[in-house]
């Protein structure tokens, strides 16, 4: 009974840390996903350190990329196109969905989750990766 008892535990122990590994790996490869695409931005998007956006869009023009499969934010006058970001996004896609489409400075500058303040430097710099236009 004892060779039993000691068996489960060293199976169970065993499971746990495939577990907890797992997902610390899963964890780890979301993060340098996240980091080599910030290092390399998209060729078809302006970044901060290239040309200015020359298109302009209306706000009734961005309201019509309001869902999961196309979602452009407005923030800070800019017009950002992040749908292919939301299922990287730390905070999960359902924090961005309900801002798609429409104006999202505050939400963005307060990240409207109590009192955590803004997002980082490192955050604001990566967002100029979806970068499409400004705001007429």
């Amino acid at each position: 009974m004892r060779k039993l008892f000691i068996s489960a535990v060293l199976l169970y122990g065993a499971f746990m840390g495939y577990v907890v590994v797992g997902g610390w790996l899963q964890k780890q490869n979301k993060e340098n996903a996240i980091s080599t695409r910030m290092t390399t931005p998209s060729s078809t998007v302006p970044t901060s350190g290239s040309q200015s956006p020359t298109k302009t869009y209306t706000a009734s023009e961005v309201a019509k990329h309001g869902s999961s499969s196309d979602c452009w934010l407005i923030i800070n006058n800019n017009v950002y196109d992040v749908s292919r970001f939301l299922s990287d996004h730390p905070g999960g896609a359902g924090t961005i969905l309900p801002y798609c489409g429409k104006e999202a400075t505050r939400a963005f500058d307060t990240q409207d989750r109590g009192s955590r303040g803004s997002h980082s430097n490192q955050a604001a710099q990566m967002l100029q990766d979806y970068l499409v236009g400004t705001l007429q």
